[in-house]
């Protein structure tokens, strides 16, 4: 009896001890490590490429000390440091950057790579190819396409509100938080998943660097001419990143859509053309869209918009005539109108459902000719549905789909119905034109 104690002591005191003295003692402690939050990619002078990185800024903890974070970094509350280096490829330019920075650079929680235009229209496949294989590269990081050079840009990225810049990315490119001004499925998977499927048009946020803002010479109209009423008003959402009519705040812009083709970029879409965009997508996010006023085409009214489809298209081939229909139905409620018009009334709202309806139609028609006959650009994902007519997938790519896109036909079925009309009934009335 006293052997059996003996033995079940010596089994269970290696047992509690010996997982006591494991640890990660191959891994790095996070203090060590620069946390890469965002990677910029330009053409380089050597059929290379210039890499920049903003790194995120290590928080003083508190028991840190001045070592930790230096003095002229804290006194000017910087959130990213950013540098460049030259190099033949991401691996590559990483190591370089090793040797001039102290802590451990790492690619684990990075939230965007931004693409220069330059880089984005000559072919981007080199890059997106090498980024694919990199362990430390997440699948869910957002592709951005900048207006001009990525290094440039990149030292625009000065947050205003938010000290967390990690916090800061994932608010200003998540869709749910910033509507459907900019592409839905704009991650990393979803870009590659597009480039590698035939005749498919990979979408990603478009950006610009804002230089008038960070330096206050913004060119706003500052309200002393006189009001022209013959004047329409502008709708904000034709504009695309880097012409928004705004001042202050971060000196940068993410508004549009950059669309390619193939490995090239094709062309920028707004803010309108996106919205319209993930709506025949079916990616609608609720968001306020702008239209014309039908009692005054002068002016405009904003409906929070809302889709009450997911599955909006249909798509099918006849020998080699591709016939697509979008039967989408959309509803909203009223928010914002300057007209006198009481558009609770029966008439009145059946007038504006009509304008909205004839305005959706016209908007989705006009996208739907430049994506599909002038740029030949599959972005509505048309290929995954007629590509089961084909017996095998040698015959899907025999049919080079490409070659067949201006040849399809599409049908618009788009339905609008106002939910509600705000909180309050009627317009607003001045009390000296109330009659009973």
């Amino acid at each position: 009896m006293k052997l059996m104690r003996r033995i079940i002591h010596c089994l269970l005191i290696p047992a509690i001890c010996i997982p006591m003295l494991t640890g990660c003692w191959d891994r790095l402690d996070p203090e060590n490590m620069a946390f890469i939050m965002a990677i910029g990619v330009d053409t380089g002078p050597k059929n290379d490429y210039i890499y920049t990185f903003a790194v995120a800024m290590p928080k003083a903890s508190s028991g840190a000390t001045a070592s930790s974070v230096s003095g002229s970094d804290q006194s000017s509350n910087k959130v990213v440091t950013i540098f460049s280096e030259e190099g033949a490829n991401l691996s590559a330019a990483l190591l370089t950057s090793q040797s001039f920075v102290a802590r451990r650079l790492t690619l684990i929680h990075s939230k965007a790579l931004v693409l220069g235009e330059e880089l984005a229209r000559q072919g981007i496949l080199p890059v997106v190819g090498e980024v694919v294989r990199n362990t430390e590269f997440r699948r869910n990081v957002n592709i951005l396409t900048t207006k001009g050079r990525a290094q440039e840009y990149m030292h625009y990225i000065k947050p205003k509100m938010e000290n967390d810049i990690n916090l800061w990315f994932e608010l200003e490119l998540d869709p749910h938080n910033i509507g459907a001004i900019t592409p839905k499925q704009a991650r990393f998977h979803d870009f590659i998943l597009d480039m590698e499927q035939p005749g498919n048009g990979a979408t990603s946020i478009l950006t610009a660097a804002r230089p008038d803002i960070d330096k206050g010479s913004e060119n706003l109209h500052d309200g002393e001419s006189a009001n022209n009423s013959n004047t329409s008003q502008p709708l904000v959402s034709e504009h695309k990143a880097g012409d928004l009519p705004r001042a202050g705040e971060v000196p940068i812009d993410f508004f549009g859509t950059a669309v390619y083709k193939g490995q090239k970029l094709r062309g920028f879409l707004n803010g309108m053309e996106t919205k319209t965009l993930n709506m025949l997508r079916g990616q609608f996010e609720k968001t306020v869209w702008e239209f014309r006023d039908p009692s005054d085409p002068k002016l405009n009214i904003s409906i929070n918009m809302g889709t009450l489809t997911n599955k909006v298209m249909h798509a099918q081939r006849f020998d080699d005539h591709i016939q697509i229909i979008f039967n989408i139905t959309m509803e909203g409620d009223l928010l914002g109108s300057v007209s006198d018009v009481d558009y609770t009334q029966s008439e009145n709202t059946k007038k504006l459902e009509t304008s909205i309806e004839e305005q959706l139609k016209e908007r989705a028609s006009k996208l739907l000719n430049k994506m599909l006959y002038k740029w030949e650009v599959d972005c509505f994902h048309i290929g995954n549905q007629i590509r089961g007519s084909f017996p095998t997938l040698q015959d899907w790519y025999a049919y080079k789909w490409r070659d067949h896109i201006h040849t399809a036909k599409y049908d618009l079925n788009i339905q609008f119905k106002m939910r509600t009309f705000g909180d309050q009934v009627g317009p607003v009335i001045e009390g000296d034109q109330m009659t009973e």
